[in-house]
């Protein structure tokens, strides 16, 4: 067996190895240029005057050194250096068969080096009968077939799995070269938001079903929805079916990811959901109008209940259009009532060109329920922002919100967006939020008033009487808290299912005469603020006959998907599945209060809670003479609690008012007291 060539780094390589910025080598070459340790001389210069080191000459320095970032300089050197191969072959023709050796390996799942190298290529030919991805990049490697197998060992060995190995090789991709791989590369940020919000979108019950697609050779979107997804879940993914050389790269680096190649795609009856990106690397040169064109003909395959999320530039999606051609084509879009999200990006998303606007774009079908003229799109702007995991959950949860119905998106708090008639849209040609009302909007008079009578609201809330509590001490017990389980058995507590109700029945209108307060899944994790939500008595009484009220001091709790409790204090609700009630029976002598017991289980862990059965909820119990001063101090502080609320809102509301008025100067402050106790 012949013997394993040298590896060799360049400078970006060097810096990558060391996990320290590009120019910080070039520091180490010129200050260590002489001396006893001097930095180790290069022994090749590549295409365009680049420099090679051997690397293990580098490895051994920056340890002697001490410099770098990185402890485990050795065992990282095959991620980051490159073979001393023939010159026979080209860097290109190198990556591309590294890669297809990593697919291999995955799909293997042994170390290659067992293998001979016609053992190898008879194995990518049962696996790629139709050289779709792999063949004929093991092939071209010829000779170095068999040498280049056991580095790749050695790159999976460092990297831990061959997906971790492959996605240190697509890093690479800005110092190696590879100009489509760069151009169209998305920021962590913009990744991690598309994949976030796609699935999202997809219900977890569905994700083996649906076929993720996307037709223009990308691979970036769909590596990043699989961080996303349950390990354990199979996926399937469908992309495009040209022979090009990135449209090959990105079936290997999906089945290297685990993705199952999927025949069908757009427009068939099974679940799609498509996710794509512009520019792809097979869509670098398309014009505003061709990007337009291609989403059209995306739009048209899709079937009904079929959705996609599409991130490209601003200047396609979001603003106004140059030309009459691309104007008539994004109208025809908006009129097919499948756009249901629109957002602009902040900039720097596009890495190598980070002045270049990108936007968001959401497909899915419209409510039914709401007749073509009175339809509508969300639309948001966050390029006078960041995209941290905050703003990225928002607007994930805005865009969840504008997939739904009417009623959902009228009960919902956006954060970013705003509901915009589609007639509209068109009718402005762009796809930017309307703007604030603008100066002559804001009366002076109005809004000095509006500012006295908060101020007077705020003056009056926080005349609050001082708190007095006291407490006894007490040795802990060291009894075990009982079970839901063993209080349910003695009949002290009962858990009663929540009511099924339609999404459309409740409304957000709770102070129309013979609205019934409705308490669900997101009231009881803090989502909606309770009393929010609602349904008519009506519409309860002839639809829902067989439905339960709450009574008070019904604790109300969900443990689907996110935990949280809260107590009704005054009954008389509906709760919605699938959150229940835990019904106290008999607080004064049992020794449970409801209070307590929603505490207890909010302070403990959620996740833990969610994956447990209720009936193995520990549960809090006090003496029985002990119920009353309990409720008491509860029912205060909770009083207290709604009372500071309350304040915040206006508070909140004063300094909207305040501010709004002084930027449109309509308003200006001359005296501000503050006067003790």
């Amino acid at each position: 067996m012949p013997g394993q060539p040298e590896l060799l780094l360049s400078k970006p390589d060097i810096a990558a190895l060391a996990k320290v910025k590009r120019p910080v080598v070039s520091v180490w070459i010129g200050r260590y240029r002489e001396g006893d340790r001097p930095f180790p001389t290069a022994v090749r210069r590549g295409a365009g005057g680049r420099e090679w080191f051997r690397a293990d000459e580098i490895a051994d320095w920056l340890i002697d050194r001490g410099l770098g970032n990185n402890t485990s300089l050795r065992e990282d050197l095959a991620l980051h250096a490159a073979l001393d191969h023939s010159a026979d072959l080209s860097a290109e023709t190198m990556f591309d068969g590294t890669t297809a050796l990593l697919c291999l390996k995955a799909l293997l799942g042994e170390q290659l080096a067992e293998f001979d190298p016609d053992d190898l290529l008879d194995e990518a030919d049962d696996l790629d009968p139709d050289d779709e991805f792999l063949l004929s990049e093991l092939t071209a490697l010829g000779d170095e077939l068999e040498t280049l197998a056991r580095h790749v060992d050695s790159m999976v060995d460092a990297a831990y799995t061959p997906a971790a190995a492959f996605e240190e090789l697509m890093a690479g991709r800005f110092r190696r070269g590879h100009a489509d791989l760069a151009d169209s590369a998305l920021s962590r940020s913009a990744l991690r938001l598309c994949a976030q919000v796609c699935a999202a979108m997809v219900p977890d019950t569905a994700v083996e079903s649906t076929v993720f697609v996307d037709p223009w050779d990308g691979s970036d979107l769909l590596v990043a929805l699989r961080g996303e997804l349950d390990e354990s879940v199979s996926v399937q993914a469908a992309t495009g079916t040209e022979s090009t050389a990135a449209g090959r790269l990105a079936r290997r680096r999906l089945a290297t990811h685990g993705w199952h190649r999927a025949d069908g795609g757009l427009g068939g009856s099974s679940p799609v959901m498509a996710l794509t990106q512009f520019p792809s690397p097979a869509t670098l040169a398309w014009t505003d109008e061709r990007i337009l064109t291609a989403i059209d003909d995306l739009v048209v395959q899709m079937g009904p209940d079929q959705r996609g999320v599409i991130i490209g530039p601003a200047s396609a999606l979001i603003d106004t259009l140059a030309g009459r051609d691309e104007e008539a084509i994004r109208s025809g879009l908006l009129r097919t009532d499948r756009l249901r999200a629109a957002v602009r990006l902040p900039e720097g998303l596009l890495l190598t060109r980070p002045g270049q606007a990108m936007a968001l774009w959401v497909l899915g079908a419209a409510d039914p329920a709401i007749k073509p003229a009175d339809r509508w799109t969300v639309l948001a702007d966050l390029s006078a922002g960041g995209l941290d995991d905050v703003a990225a959950e928002a607007l994930t949860s805005d865009v969840l919100a504008a997939l739904g119905t009417w009623e959902s998106v009228r009960a919902h708090a956006f954060r970013y967006g705003a509901v915009v008639k589609t007639a509209e849209v068109l009718a402005s040609g762009t796809l930017t939020p309307p703007r604030r009302p603008g100066r002559a909007q804001v009366r002076g008079g109005q809004a000095a008033g509006r500012v006295l009578s908060l101020v007077d609201a705020v003056n009056h809330a926080r005349s609050v009487e001082p708190l007095r509590l006291t407490v006894e001490y007490r040795e802990r017990s060291t009894g075990v808290l009982p079970t839901a389980g063993e209080l349910s058995a003695q009949s002290l507590l009962r858990v009663v299912p929540g009511n099924r109700i339609a999404e459309r029945d409740i409304t957000s209108r709770p102070d129309e005469v013979g609205a019934v307060p409705v308490i669900g899944a997101d009231e009881v994790t803090g989502a909606v603020r309770l009393g929010t939500r609602c349904i008519d008595r009506l519409t309860l009484t002839r639809d829902y006959p067989n439905s339960r009220y709450t009574e008070p001091g019904d604790v109300v709790f969900c443990s689907s998907g996110s935990f949280g409790a809260i107590v009704d204090e005054q009954g008389s609700s509906v709760v919605c599945s699938p959150a229940r009630i835990l019904r106290v029976r008999r607080p004064e002598s049992s020794g449970l209060v409801p209070e307590l017991i929603a505490a207890h289980l909010n302070s403990g862990d959620g996740p833990a809670l969610c994956r447990t059965p209720w009936r193995q909820w520990t549960i809090p119990r006090v003496q029985a003479g002990q119920v009353r001063p309990t409720r008491a101090a509860l029912a205060e502080l909770s009083r207290r609690r709604r009372e500071a609320a309350a304040l915040a809102d206006r508070l909140d509301a004063l300094t909207g008012e305040l501010t709004r008025g002084i930027a449109h100067g309509a308003l200006t402050p001359t005296q501000m007291s503050m006067k003790e106790g």
